[in-house]
């Protein structure tokens, strides 16, 4: 009698989770959503003759801590321009975690190594349950936070990989999908080492070795300069476990007129911004500013424009370039 009991209790469960499947089906159909969807959204699901109001949407999208080395953790997503109709039911290695509706995310943390994130969307209850329409391949690192967005690709749904803070910035708006329990979440354990924490670090660039005097445009980029932005990508990415954010900031010597040296700082900074672009780091938010010569490192040069003064002006003119992410700890 227990184990009928509990049987009956488990079906009652499982047909008001699908009852909410098809209100959400239903209610997307129709209609789309608008740019943010409103705060929080529910759905009606009727179960043995009682009309209960089902919150559908919770929380506001942040930025998440770091999860312990051990862990990996998953973020899925699907923006409101995704116009694949119903909900995108998620699965990792064939077990259901959650359906997502458009402007909604999902997180969850999970073992780390070699995964499958299959996707199936729910427009109608006519095909087995489990039959997924894509399935990703991917590896998870341990400590990291991994984000997948829904894409439409020929009206089917295909988990796209995307890198952070671009899923930051795509993900600012949504609101949490809660109607679901996941069936392989597992306690996410927060890495509160020091080695996890944000940090912001500063790199200098030498205009000398960038450009020929006075210049800014790529055309006067030197090979000098080319090999010190090369490294420099380098060295971040092999320091950097996870890069959310680069800021350049363009300096020039108090040679010459004020409005000239303002042009010529942020000019310097949007070039070696677009070659950095170019070069690598798909996906990693870059700003630019320009200070011009109001930030000396010397300031005993002669105001004269004199081969002296250019010399003793060298410090002066620079690019600096603020990285803002997560390290790696190189002694594990």
């Amino acid at each position: 009698m227990k184990t009928k009991k509990l049987l009956k209790n488990w079906s009652q469960a499982l047909l008001t989770e699908l009852s909410v499947w098809a209100a959400l089906c239903l209610l997307l159909a129709p209609v789309q959503l608008k740019s943010q969807p409103a705060h929080p959204v529910s759905v009606e699901a009727k179960h043995a003759g009682v009309t209960a109001q089902i919150d559908v949407l919770g929380q506001a999208f942040r930025a998440p801590a770091p999860v312990a080395r051990d862990q990996a953790r998953i973020i899925v997503y699907r923006t409101n321009d995704n116009r694949l109709p119903g909900a995108t039911s998620i699965f990792i290695d064939d077990r259901y975690h959650a359906s997502l509706v458009r402007g909604a995310w999902s997180a969850l943390c999970y073992r780390v190594g070699n995964i499958e994130i299959g996707a199936r969307q729910m427009d109608a209850a006519n095909r087995p349950k489990d039959l997924v329409d894509a399935i990703t391949v991917t590896r998870l690192e341990g400590g990291t936070t991994h984000y997948f967005k829904v894409q439409d690709v020929n009206g089917r749904p295909v988990m796209q990989p995307i890198p952070a803070v671009r899923a930051q910035q795509e993900n600012s708006a949504a609101l949490e999908q809660i109607h679901t329990v996941s069936r392989i979440a597992q306690e996410c354990r927060i890495d509160n080492s020091p080695q996890r924490q944000r940090v912001t670090e500063e790199i200098t660039l030498g205009a000398h070795t960038l450009f020929a005097f006075d210049r800014s445009d790529p055309a006067a980029m030197t090979e000098q300069g080319v090999r010190s932005i090369n490294d420099m990508v380098d060295k971040i990415q092999r320091d950097f476990l996870d890069l959310e954010h680069m800021h350049l900031i363009g300096h020039a010597d108090p040679l010459g007129k004020k409005d000239a040296n303002e042009m010529l700082g942020i000019n310097r900074a949007r070039t070696v911004k677009q070659y950095i672009e170019r070069r690598s780091l798909p996906g990693v938010r870059i700003t630019t500013e320009g200070r011009g010569d109001r930030e000396p490192i010397v300031t005993n040069c002669s105001p004269i424009d004199t081969p002296e003064s250019i010399r003793c002006n060298l410090p002066n003119r620079r690019v600096v370039v603020q990285v803002t992410g997560i390290k790696r700890n190189l002694n594990q």
